[in-house]
């Protein structure tokens, strides 16, 4: 792809335009950029840095690591560019924030020591070189009654507790979610207010709808939970945020027909073309088209 590639933010503010061509493809699912993002891995390109500008307000910038920086909007949190100490002349996009997603499809996967153990994405993709796969695919067994999960953000300044099963569980593939994200796919789970507790960590809210509000850490950017308007009641966690991640599997898979048309999950789980529950599951969202 030699074209331009053009993206940003949820809400405008920050906008990015990229020539040339794409030097890497990949999905990454190392545990920095989950919990980063609050999705359940991360599709980036890469394009080198000469070729990339950035339009409209700057991004806040967190390092997340000793040679690693991470750019998201400050008012809406949307995930955005990562860029490594030891490749200064490259810059990797967050797949979701491009414009057109079909334009992002990975060519490999890496750092599957860290792949969350339920989730099989791409799996006609191989891994890099040498890389293990990860853990075998596998559903975790229910979360007991007591039992206490605990999770936060990417820098640990919000931190949080649910307690026992949650009521409802799924991956999202709507446009907005993978915008905010910057991923593949926000994992939720749902627990009734009574069964969760934070810290009173600072958060942003932004909301998308009247719904409800996505609130993300103002430091390092990371999604956490949402809040529903209609449902104050109960809270929305993203439970890619969670320490233990391979803790909750969804129990599906809402908006599929949003996602982009090369994403395929190794899975059995019901595809909603929307909202879950709305309509009839299509078995044939979300499966490799060769």
């Amino acid at each position: 792809m030699d074209g331009a590639l053009e993206g940003g933010c949820l809400c405008g503010r920050t906008r990015w335009r990229a020539e040339g061509p794409v030097l890497h493809r990949v999905h990454c699912h190392c545990s920095l950029c989950r919990k980063g993002s609050g999705a359940v891995e991360m599709p980036w390109i890469t394009v080198e840095r000469r070729h990339f500008a950035w339009s409209g307000e700057p991004p806040a910038l967190y390092r997340s690591s000793a040679k690693g920086e991470r750019s998201f909007c400050p008012v809406c949190g949307a995930k955005l560019t990562f860029v490594h100490d030891d490749v200064p002349d490259d810059v990797d996009i967050a797949v979701g924030a491009l414009d057109d997603v079909e334009a992002g499809y990975p060519l490999t996967q890496i750092h599957g020591e860290s792949r969350i153990a339920w989730l099989s994405v791409d799996p006609h993709l191989g891994f890099r070189p040498g890389e293990d796969s990860g853990p075998p695919v596998t559903d975790p067994p229910p979360v007991p009654a007591g039992a206490v999960l605990e999770g936060g953000c990417l820098c640990g300044g919000f931190r949080y507790a649910v307690t026992g099963p949650p009521t409802h569980s799924g991956l999202c593939h709507c446009g907005t979610c993978r915008r905010a994200t910057g991923g593949l796919a926000a994992a939720w789970a749902i627990w009734p207010r009574e069964r969760y507790r934070d810290n009173g960590g600072t958060t942003v809210e932004w909301s998308a709808s009247e719904r409800g509000v996505r609130r993300f850490c103002p430091t390092c950017g990371a999604s956490v939970v949402c809040d529903f308007a209609h449902r104050p009641d109960l809270v929305e966690v993203m439970t890619a945020g969670l320490d233990d991640p391979h803790a909750v599997a969804p129990e599906g898979h809402g908006f599929a027909a949003e996602a982009p048309s090369w994403l395929a999950i190794g899975d059995n789980r019901p595809r909603w073309p929307g909202r879950p529950g709305k309509g009839e599951p299509d078995p044939g969202l979300l499966r490799h088209r060769p």
